[in-house]
Formats: structure tokens, sequence, C-alpha cells
């Protein structure tokens, strides 16, 4: 599903002397069956704005819309929040997993099916589905909540820090399930590891103080972030070929891959 925003405004507390503006005339294009990278710090305006696009607020001021229609959660919309916790409330993972697709009308059999092909998706046992959600460690749970919110079908996934308390390994294999379901389903990515941004995401926008300073490609981004800041903005990986390629060392400073990066700098060593 694609997704447009028109001159988004979000105001908390106003007309008070506490008033915030989050957001101040938001525009973005989102297109369908891409990874958007959403990049900002705190206080940036990034949960707002995706909480705006969930649904799960109203805006107030411009429009949101998906593939022309208002957001709506649980419908075409599906969000994984930062705790995983928080998602739960059933005895078991089945139990959780299945209540949503109950109430959208399946029968138990396909309800079943869903489940499992989802489960598996995302490299998980099946036999944890006769445990409770809480006794599942974090990265277990993370790819659980995952799971579930990809067992609804919703056209778009929001992501916020989904990566955030993960060990190495777990965030790998969520990021890996990320990459497969790319393409078919929108998904927004929020995380302040910006690495992991560029890793994934077909297009970002940076959000500082409710206002979009840049939005295009990764490619885009990374020339934009090169001159901002001596490029500070970039990925610490990306900041390091930047020095390089600053010392007139024959590297791409674009480059995304770790092992990409090393082969790199030996083969511009070997020629030195």
């Amino acid at each position: 599903m694609s997704i447009e925003i028109r001159h988004l405004t979000h105001i908390y507390d106003a007309d008070t002397l506490e008033e915030i503006k989050a957001l101040d005339k938001i525009d973005l294009t989102i297109k369908k069956g891409n990874v958007f990278g959403l990049v900002g710090g705190i206080g940036s305006g990034k949960s707002t704005l995706a909480s705006l696009i969930a649904g799960l607020e109203k805006p107030t001021g411009g429009s949101i819309t998906i593939d022309g229609e208002p957001p709506c959660p649980g419908k075409n919309v599906g969000i994984l929040f930062q705790q995983p916790e928080d998602f739960f409330f059933e005895k078991t993972l089945f139990r959780d997993m299945a209540f949503g697709l109950l109430h959208s009308g399946l029968t138990e059999d396909e309800v079943n099916k869903r489940i499992h092909s989802t489960l598996d998706l995302a490299g998980l046992d099946r036999k944890i589905l006769d445990q409770s959600p809480f006794h599942l460690n974090r990265g277990t749970l993370r790819l659980a909540a995952f799971a579930s919110v990809l067992a609804m079908r919703p056209g778009v996934i929001i992501l916020d820090e989904p990566t955030a308390s993960l060990d190495s390994q777990s965030r790998k294999r969520l990021v890996d399930i990320i990459k497969r379901i790319s393409g078919a389903i929108t998904i927004i990515y929020i995380s302040h590891r910006l690495q992991e941004v560029i890793e994934v995401s077909d297009s970002l926008a940076v959000l500082d103080k409710g206002n979009i300073t840049f939005t295009g490609t990764r490619p885009g981004y990374l020339d934009w972030a090169a001159g901002q800041d001596g490029g500070g903005y970039l990925p610490i990986l990306n900041q390091i070929m930047y020095r390089l390629h600053k010392l007139d060392f024959d590297v791409d400073f674009k480059v995304t891959k770790l092992e990409d990066a090393v082969g790199q700098i030996q083969r511009t060593l070997e020629k030195s």
C-alpha cells in the first residue's frame, strides 16, 4: 500500500502554555512495497508520526491516506511497539495470535494455517505456541510479536525501534525477515541505529524538531549526510569510509556492508 502525507501538523496541549508542535506541515510519499526508514533524535517527532500513520491518533491538521483511505489500525496498518511484552495479554502465544484473526472472520482452520505459516516465516518453533509469551526470552518474544503483526496481513507495518535491546543474533534474524517480506508489504522502519536503517531501507526521511530535513533514496541520504557536520550524520561505517575518502583513499564511502568496506580498504593498501 502507498502512503500519502500532506501538510501534516500535530500539536500537543494546543492553546496552552505547554503547547508543543510535534510535527509541522509534513509532506511525504511512501511507495507501495518500500522499506521506508525514519530517523531522528529524541523529540524529533518520529513516534508521533508513527502513531498518526497507524491511526492511533488524529492529526491537528493535514491528512494521511493509505491507498486513498484513512489509516485503520488492525485493518490496513499494523504496528510493532518497542516493548514486546506490551503486545501480549493471553495465556498462550497461540491464543494471542489467534485473537485478532478470529475476530477478522477467518475460520479456525484458516487461523491455524495463518499462524503456522507466519511462525515458519519468522523461523520460530511451533512448539512455543503452547507457551506463555511471558516465558519466552526477549529475542523470541520480539520475533513472536512481529509474527503476530504479520499474521494479520496488513498492507503497512510500522516497526518502532524493532531491534532495541536485542542480542546480535536476534537482531540479524529480524532484519533478515524484513528483507524477505520487503516488496510485498510497505514497511516504515523507525530506528536510531543508522547502519541498520541504511541496510534495510529503500528510501528514508530525517526528522528534526517536527520538520523534515531530508527525504530521498538511500544513496541520496549518504550524499546529504556527508555534507552535514563533517559527515557526523553518517553511520559509523560510512563515517570511517568517508574520512578515508577525504584522505584520498580509493574507497566508496556509500558502502553498506562491513565485509565490502574491508575488501575496499585491503585493495587500496595493496596498491599503495
